[in-house]
């Protein structure tokens, strides 16, 4: 056996060494079986400390563009339209139509007092006829004496106050007879629904209550035609004098305009005065004009024309104003305008897309006009088509553009303490258990932030950690995963 096999060899001088030395290879098998145990309890170690090390999730920053979402409540207006007129101070007793309501020619917008209404017409009626007489003066040119008129007139004016404060007395004593007439119904009615009572007793004292009631209600009743009665009474009385009190107006009218007739020329002042006059009087003939087609419609306002009633100024017990609101054509456009505050303002710009909401309809459009405000922010505006929006809120949506950055990372990168912002990096070094992962503590400027992006100012290299599932301290080891 000149040439054994080199394993063979080997183990045949293992043999013979081990034959020589007993003691020494006993001695090798001791350290031999340490660096096993070693190693075993040196991967035991790394599974135990792999398993407790948190775990993140990396990224790298890399050139990009940030973006800031918001949301902003505004206002739609119609851009023209026509102001919907009505003779000012009469009482609203309601609204009939709605802002955003689309309206066709005599549709009903609002209801008034027909008492009120009554006593301006007559009043406007008595203005209109003294600003005649008056111009036909100043127009000869000599002023006849108006005193005994005015008087008339104001008697008349008491006596129509007269007539409304008769009638709502009546109506008011009305009102409270027939609720108390209702009331002693309802007892009636109570008792009698209650059916035979035992004992005999009871039953007795049903009835007894029972015809008490009738009584009651008996006196209820006619107390009620009593009062309607007086009330008609009153009005009537009140209507008479009323009456009497329009012909002695009348009267004293006809012996103004008499004299007035007997004036000689008019001045060139007096021409002047005339001419305001006739300017009065071309006001109030229009406003009794306006009166008496309310009058005539029953005390309803009907829109003039078809449109669409972007604003409705009338409330329900108050007096009306002279523009009760506005009606816009079909056609006519729309403006949005709402308010972003200083630091979204930073970021509009004419041309910027938005997205407006309205109930329902979503629609992309672009910021036309940007106005200052003394707090910081602006006011921006839109044009908007008519067709399908109604005057009112709005939502708008805003993703503005914050600009381009060359180091942009998810926002979740950036932490902050009490020490400043920074980020964490991982870097790779080598450990006694091998190579380990190690977070490196950076600190970072904050250039710009929003929509889940961030933009710093250094450059950062590498892996940067955007998520963890535990906290995280600088020279943790951490395990890379999602």
């Amino acid at each position: 056996m000149k040439h054994l096999p080199t394993f063979g060899r080997l183990r045949a001088s293992f043999a013979a060494w081990r034959a020589a030395d007993p003691g020494q290879a006993r001695r090798l098998a001791a350290v031999g079986r340490f660096f096993a145990a070693m190693l075993v309890l040196t991967l035991a170690v790394r599974g135990i400390a792999g398993a407790s090390m948190p775990r993140v999730t990396v990224g790298q920053a890399s050139a990009g563009s940030v973006t800031h979402s918001s949301t902003a409540a505004g206002t739609i207006s119609a851009q023209n339209g026509t102001p919907l007129t009505v003779p000012d101070g009469l009482l609203v007793t309601d609204t009939l139509a709605t802002p955003g309501q689309t309206l066709k020619a005599g549709d009903p917008v609002a209801a008034f007092d027909a008492a009120a209404l009554a006593q301006a017409v007559a009043e406007q009626q008595a203005e209109v006829y003294q600003l005649e007489v008056t111009c036909a003066q100043q127009q000869k040119g000599e002023t006849a004496d108006g005193f005994a008129l005015q008087q008339a007139q104001e008697q008349l004016d008491r006596a129509y106050a007269e007539v409304h404060e008769t009638w709502q007395e009546g109506e008011d004593d009305v009102a409270e007879a027939r609720a108390e007439r209702d009331e002693a119904q309802r007892r009636y009615d109570d008792l009698n629904r209650q059916g035979t009572a035992t004992p005999e007793s009871a039953e007795a004292e049903r009835q007894q209550k029972l015809a008490e009631a009738e009584q009651e209600l008996e006196i209820a009743e006619d107390a009620l035609e009593q009062a309607q009665k007086t009330a008609e009474a009153n009005n009537e009385a009140a209507t008479d004098a009323a009456q009497s009190q329009e012909d002695a107006r009348n009267s004293a009218a006809h012996s103004y305009e008499q004299a007035a007739e007997d004036a000689a020329a008019a001045t060139a002042a007096g021409q002047a005065q005339a001419a305001v006059t006739r300017a009065q009087l071309d006001a109030a003939r229009a406003r009794l004009d306006a009166l008496l087609a309310l009058q005539n419609n029953g005390g309803v306002l009907a829109a003039p024309r078809d449109g669409t009633l972007t604003r409705l100024d009338l409330t329900p017990g108050q007096d009306s104003a002279q523009v009760a609101g506005l009606l816009a054509d079909a056609d006519d456009g729309r403006t949005l305008e709402f308010d972003l505050d200083e630091e979204t303002a930073k970021l509009a710009s004419v041309g910027a897309q938005v997205t407006v909401n309205q109930n329902g309809r979503s629609v992309q459009a672009a910021i036309a006009t940007l106005t200052p405000r003394e707090d910081g922010g602006v006011t921006a505006s839109l044009p908007l088509q008519a067709d399908g929006w109604n005057e009112g809120a709005a939502t708008v949506e805003l993703k503005l553009n914050a600009g381009q950055y060359a180091q942009c990372l998810p926002a979740t990168a950036i932490q902050q303490d009490e020490s400043g912002t920074f980020v964490y990096l991982v870097e790779p070094r080598s450990t006694l258990l091998g190579q380990q992962n190690v977070l490196v503590r950076l600190a970072v400027t904050v250039q710009a932030q929003g929509d889940g992006q961030a933009a710093v100012a250094e450059t950062l290299t590498g892996q940067v950690v955007t998520g963890a599932d535990k906290p995280l301290a600088a020279g943790d080891w951490v395990r890379v995963g999602t």
